[in-house]
C-alpha cells in the first residue's frame, strides 16, 4: 500500500446508482464489462468499491442518461426499503440527535472520502460533509447524498421538519431550478463546504417508524464493518493528518507523530515497513491540490502555493515544475484550453 491508497464506498451505498443501468438493460454483469472491472466488486455483499470505480459509475450513468442532474432525480426517487445499513441506523433510533450521532461515527461505512462535522450555533445545526482531499469531490453523489438526508428525515418524522438551508461547494449548475423541486429551503453554491443546516429543536424528534430491534442489529453489523475500516495502514492516516494541516507550514513529521502517539523514527519506520514515506506522502497530497486549484478554481497563484505550505510563489513554481516539468500558470492555462476545447465540441 502507498500514499495514493484511495478511500472506498461501502457496495450497499452504491446500489441506487448500479440499479439504474437496469434501465439500459445492464445488469452487473454487463455493467462491470463496460467498465473493464471484475463483477464480483459489484455484486458481493460486503465488497467495497474504490472510489474511483464509484465516480466511473456515476460517469457512466449522467453519459448513458444525459441527465446531468441525476443525483438529485435518483434521490426523489428512493423509498423506505432503499435504505442503507447506515440508515436503517440513523431512522431506526430513538431520536433523531441519537440517530445523527450514530450517522456521523459511522460515515466513513458509507463513504470513506468523506468525514462528518456537527455543529449547534444559535440553535441552528450545521451537519457538515468535509471531503478528505479535493479530487474525491463528485457533484452528482453529493447532490444525492444532501437529498436523501432531507428527505429521509421529512419522511421520518413529518413535515414538522425545518431545514433552514443546503450549502454546495460547487458552482451554480444549469440545472438549478431543479433543487427547488427536492430541498424545502434555500440552496447555495459556491460555499466553503457542503452542509445542511436545520433548526435545532428537530433534535428531539422521534421516527414515527422505528424498530428498537433493527436498529440493534444493524448497529452490530456497522460497528463490524468499522472497525475493519479503522485496521487501515499508517499511510492513510498520515495523510489524512496531513491534509487537514498542509497550510500551516510549521506542520511536520514531529508533530504527526505526536498526533499518532508515538516518536518520530517509530513513525518513519512504520511508514518504510508500509513502503511510503513521510515526504513522498506530503509530495503526493500536495500534488493533488494543486492540481485540483488549478483545474477548478480561480484563486490566485500566491494563494495556492500558501494553502499549499510553501512559504513563496517561487518555491511553489519550483516544486510544480519538478512534478510536471511545468509551471504552474503554463498548466493552467493547458486546463483551461482543454475545457474550452470540449465545451466548444
Amino acid at each position: 500500500m502507498n500514499a495514493t491508497s484511495e478511500p472506498t464506498v461501502g457496495l450497499a451505498s452504491a446500489r441506487a446508482i448500479i440499479d439504474f443501468f437496469l434501465q439500459f438493460n445492464m445488469d452487473s454483469q454487463a455493467l462491470a464489462r463496460e467498465l473493464n472491472i471484475g463483477e464480483n466488486l459489484l455484486t458481493e455483499a460486503d465488497q467495497r468499491l474504490p472510489l474511483s470505480i464509484y465516480h466511473a459509475i456515476w460517469d457512466l450513468a449522467i453519459k448513458k442518461s444525459q441527465c446531468p442532474e441525476l443525483g438529485l432525480s435518483i434521490a426523489q426517487n428512493e423509498g423506505i426499503e432503499d435504505l442503507g445499513l447506515v440508515a436503517h441506523v440513523v431512522y431506526n433510533s430513538a431520536t433523531l440527535k441519537e440517530g445523527l450521532d450514530h450517522y456521523i461515527r459511522l460515515f466513513s461505512v458509507v463513504n470513506e472520502a468523506i468525514e462528518l462535522e456537527y455543529e449547534l450555533v444559535d440553535k441552528r445545526c450545521h451537519l457538515r460533509y468535509i471531503y478528505k482531499s479535493p479530487e474525491y469531490y463528485n457533484i452528482p453523489d453529493i447532490e444525492r447524498t444532501l437529498a436523501i438526508v432531507v428527505l429521509r428525515t421529512i419522511k421520518a418524522v413529518g413535515l414538522e421538519t425545518r431545514f433552514y438551508e443546503v450549502n454546495f461547494q460547487h458552482s451554480k449548475p444549469e440545472y438549478a431550478q431543479k433543487f427547488e423541486d427536492v430541498f424545502p429551503c434555500k440552496v447555495n453554491f459556491d460555499s466553503a463546504c457542503c452542509e445542511v443546516v436545520f433548526d435545532s429543536k428537530m433534535l428531539s424528534m422521534k421516527p414515527k417508524r422505528r424498530n428498537p430491534h433493527m436498529r440493534v442489529a444493524t448497529l452490530n453489523y456497522a460497528n463490524q464493518i468499522l472497525s475493519r475500516l479503522f485496521k487501515r495502514s499508517i499511510t492513510s492516516k498520515v495523510k489524512r493528518l496531513v491534509e487537514k494541516n498542509l497550510s500551516d507550514g510549521n506542520f511536520d513529521a514531529e508533530q504527526t507523530a505526536k498526533l499518532l502517539n508515538m516518536s518520530r523514527q517509530t513513525l518513519y519506520r512504520k511508514l518504510k515497513n508500509d513502503g511510503s514515506s513521510y515526504s513522498d506522502i506530503v509530495d503526493t497530497v500536495k500534488q493533488n491540490k494543486a492540481f485540483y486549484a488549478l483545474k477548478q478554481t480561480q484563486l490566485p497563484l500566491t494563494v495556492i502555493a500558501y494553502d499549499l505550505g510553501f512559504s513563496e510563489l517561487s518555491a511553489f513554481t519550483r516544486a510544480f515544475k519538478r512534478w510536471t516539468g511545468q509551471t504552474p500558470a503554463d498548466y493552467r492555462k493547458q486546463e483551461t484550453a482543454k475545457k474550452q476545447s470540449i465545451s466548444n465540441d
